[in-house]
């Protein structure tokens, strides 16, 4: 899969200011998310959005990634670990 530089990819304020590195990416709803699997309190610190291109350049071993279909998340305890790929569970929505 090749992926534009200017795809949109979420990401945490951690993995923004390069603070921490990008351990967990998830294609939820087909979306990208990238961060840094710690905890964030959403309702404060939301999400940014940047060209998922700018990730690749910054950390080369996110391309091992770049083919994770919709649906599923992919962790890595540390950069440098291999990745875990898991489809996604998903929460009934009566709960």
């Amino acid at each position: 899969m090749t992926l534009s530089h200017h795809t949109k990819a979420y990401i945490c304020s951690h993995v923004f200011d390069a603070s921490r590195p990008v351990l967990l990416v998830s294609r939820e709803d087909g979306d990208w998310s990238l961060m840094c699997g710690d905890g964030h309190d959403f309702d404060r610190d939301l999400p940014k959005v940047v060209g998922i291109g700018h990730l690749l350049e910054r950390d080369p071993s996110l391309n091992d990634v770049v083919d994770l279909p919709a649906g599923f998340e992919a962790e890595r305890p540390a950069v440098g670990e291999p990745w875990e790929r898991r489809r996604i569970q998903q929460v009934p929505k009566n709960l």
